[in-house]
């Protein structure tokens, strides 16, 4: 499947902003693949526009260079003041998630605060997510279930509210047939 030019924008965009991060940590392309479990050749070009990443990947990157995934999606601005108009924000192409689902930042880089919109998800548990920082969950729409690695489980609702450290492997998949609204919002501490 070849890439767009919005798949490609989006992914010069963020890998500079992987390779700012890198860089400014002090990294290699090595150092960070193995704490990635990535190949510093797919970093490399991941980093140079000529490939793009999905959400879990872009997840092990970012507890690899000690971020969070929004972080890394979100753009820089110089504003101090920023309004983010409905169909605005860095979309996710090609996201570990069902055709259909869409998933948005909702911030710039620079703010402690990183807040997600999911619109759709998926139907079935994936692979667990980790990051640094802490993590609220707030359900705009459906309902989804929730999955903390130790065997805690959660359903939420419409306006039902969770928050957890990101640090807890979690994970969470739709239940039901109405479309599903969920804001994440994560710290970076």
């Amino acid at each position: 499947m070849g890439k767009s030019a919005s798949d490609g924008d989006w992914g010069n965009s963020v890998g500079a902003r992987v390779r700012e991060l890198r860089r400014g940590r002090g990294l290699t392309l090595k150092q960070v693949g193995e704490r990635a479990e990535l190949s510093h050749a797919f970093l490399s070009q991941f980093e140079r526009g000529l490939t793009t990443a999905s959400v879990n990947t872009l997840q092990r990157i970012a507890v690899a260079l000690g971020t969070t995934v929004s972080a890394l999606l979100a753009t820089r601005t110089e504003q101090e003041i920023g309004v983010l108009r409905a169909g605005e924000g860095v979309a996710v192409p090609r996201a570990d998630v069902p055709d259909g689902t869409t998933v948005r930042s909702l911030s710039r880089a620079d703010w402690p605060v990183q807040p997600i919109e999911y619109t759709g998800g998926p139907v079935e548990f994936g692979d667990y997510f980790e990051h640094v920082g802490h993590e609220m969950l707030y359900v705009v729409s459906g309902r989804i279930e929730l999955d903390f690695a130790g065997g805690r489980r959660e359903e939420l609702g419409p306006a039902d509210v969770v928050t957890y450290p990101g640090s807890t492997p979690h994970r969470w998949r739709i239940l039901g047939d109405e479309q599903v609204r969920v804001l994440v919002i994560v710290t970076d501490r």
